[in-house]
């Protein structure tokens, strides 16, 4: 039995990172790089992951190091813990220092996935230094420029915030940068299939930043507690994988006039749409009918990009 290692990042990150960690402390055995591209639907970068795991023994621990916690490789890796009987531990903030460390600490036969893990959280720390004075006073401030006007609504008073289309429900763009741009405190994620499997629930109650409830419901249920007025006060980021749960939301009586195509990857009888969503032409209809009556259909990868209805964009 060693401790394997798993360096996995959205692009060429971990890639880099081993290659640099290589130069510097020479190449190492079970070291193996797991990389997100941007056209990697869930179950492609799965599939690169399983591939990853059969250059292990089958009695090994694994080290995952990943660059962002919350993020699609972090989340597909605790999945792969919950499924795993192997001991698997994660860390995030990937940088140098802490993989070197690692690779320090396997020569250790008595270190464990777990202990170098503890470890290798104070180097990577540590290894983060300025060449600003000592006597500066370093503020550190938690900075929201992608502040957005939001327009009262109907929606807005129920408490939904922001209705985002995202098969990968909470990763890196949206823990990072929508959550805090709406200022959000409470993620609810509304899907009939997700709601029955522990161990994709699992994940997102992990990926979920501290301080922000979540809330995994079928359509039915959230359509009913919403109307309710159960969310009134808070705000809300709601977050589907199909397209057809808001056109189904819609049509029990939630009140969406305004939602945001985030990611939908391709499949069988879908085109692009932009880059990174594809829809097929009975939802691009839908859409279409939707912004006749009113509903602001929108496309945005992050929240810094510009807003532009569908019918601005599409076709173009």
């Amino acid at each position: 039995m060693s401790v394997g290692i798993i360096i996995a990042s959205h692009g060429d990150f971990a890639l880099g990172v081993k290659q640099t960690s290589d130069m510097i402390f020479g190449e190492k055995e079970k070291v193996e790089v797991c990389i997100l591209k941007p056209e990697d639907s869930l179950e492609l970068f799965r599939e690169k992951l399983d591939k990853v795991l059969t250059k292990f023994d089958s009695d090994d621990e694994l080290l995952c190091l990943v660059d962002l916690w919350g993020g699609t490789p972090f989340n597909q890796l605790n999945q792969l813990k919950e499924e795993e009987t192997r001991p698997i531990e994660i860390v995030s903030g990937l940088n140098i220092p802490m993989i070197l460390r690692a690779y320090s600490d396997r020569f250790n036969p008595n270190e464990t996935a777990a202990s170098i893990a503890k470890s290798i959280m104070i180097e990577g720390s540590n290894g983060i230094k300025t060449s600003a004075s000592n006597n500066e006073e370093l503020v550190h401030k938690q900075s929201n420029p992608m502040d957005l006007p939001i327009s009262e609504s109907k929606m807005i008073n129920l408490g939904i915030r922001h209705v985002r289309l995202d098969e990968r429900l909470i990763h890196g763009q949206v823990a990072t940068l929508w959550l805090g741009s709406l200022g959000a405190t409470r993620v609810m994620i509304v899907d009939d299939e997700v709601v029955n499997d522990p161990i994709a629930k699992a994940s997102l109650k992990a990926a979920v930043p501290g301080g922000i409830k979540l809330s995994i419901l079928k359509t039915e249920t959230a359509a009913r507690r919403i109307k309710e007025d159960a969310y009134h006060g808070q705000k809300v980021m709601l977050i589907v994988k199909n397209i057809k749960t808001i056109f189904r939301l819609i049509e029990l009586g939630v009140p969406i006039n305004k939602f945001n195509l985030g990611n939908s990857s391709p499949k069988e009888g879908t085109k692009q749409v932009t880059k990174s969503v594809f829809l097929s032409e009975e939802d691009v209809h839908k859409i279409l009918e939707l912004e006749k009556d009113g509903v602001v259909v929108t496309a945005q990868m992050v929240p810094m990009e510009e807003e532009k209805s569908f019918s601005q964009f599409y076709g173009k």
